[in-house]
């Protein structure tokens, strides 16, 4: 094709017919830039179909993440208000000083198994951070829609802070506990109980005062996991209208 060009423009010239020679020139150099223009234009079009297939992944990933993570605090959330539960009537136990029924020695056992049990862990939001790492958060391209995203996964660094310094300040109190509870591992079966002495924790004030206490950590972790569960919802609805 190029060479069939080329014969015409020298058949021009040697012909002499400047002005059509010129006006060929011109002709052609008007098409190739029609041509560069077009491949450009097809190029942008692919690129494009190539991001919005990216963003709809994206949007159907970061749905799964949320639903997966919902899911995961709301069981975290039924099991912290059990724990919550089961330490304010071990309290209430406690001070009565009253000899433990037979129902009363299951709600004591299950405090005494689960109050220290603290290691709350959520699913990440690992295609945000996956997006945030790439720099391709703006394929979110509802803007209102990638603040509320950023500012979710901002906050659940922030409950994930909280939920170590709740920890730390349960193991810190930890002494006071070891005064009348022993645990024992059964390495074959991996099961866990525990032993301890209710009638000198029911006679010791300090003792009760401080596992009081873990009924004011154990609604943080449930308030928490609440406020997860009603903001990761909310945001999960959203990206399911963008996705469908």
């Amino acid at each position: 094709m190029i060479k069939f060009f080329r014969n015409i423009r020298h058949r021009l010239l040697s012909e002499g017919k400047t002005g059509k020679y010129l006006k060929y020139a011109i002709g052609e150099i008007v098409l190739v830039v029609i041509g560069i223009l077009i491949a450009l234009q097809i190029n942008n079009w692919n690129e494009n179909r190539k991001q919005n297939m990216r963003s709809r992944e994206y949007h159907q990933r970061i749905y799964e993440d949320l639903d997966r993570l919902t899911k995961q605090g709301d069981n975290l959330k039924s099991n912290a208000d059990r724990v919550l539960t089961s330490i304010t009537k071990a309290v209430a136990l406690l001070e009565s000083k009253k000899e433990l029924t037979r129902e009363d020695k299951k709600t004591m056992d299950y405090a005494m198994i689960w109050f220290s049990r603290t290691t709350y862990q959520l699913p990440a939001l690992s295609t945000y951070e996956e997006m945030k790492s790439n720099g391709d958060l703006n394929l979110i391209y509802d803007v209102k829609l990638r603040n509320q995203i950023t500012d979710f996964y901002n906050y659940l660094k922030q409950v994930e802070k909280v939920y170590d310094k709740i920890s730390m300040a349960i193991e810190d109190d930890y002494k006071v506990f070891s005064r009348y509870i022993r645990t024992y591992v059964n390495p074959e079966a991996l099961s866990i109980t525990h032993d301890y002495d209710f009638n000198k924790m029911s006679e010791d004030e300090e003792f009760i005062n401080t596992f009081s206490r873990l009924a004011t950590h154990w609604r943080g972790y449930a308030y928490f996991l609440k406020i997860v569960k009603q903001r990761g919802d909310k945001i999960q609805t959203e990206f399911a209208n963008q996705t469908n």
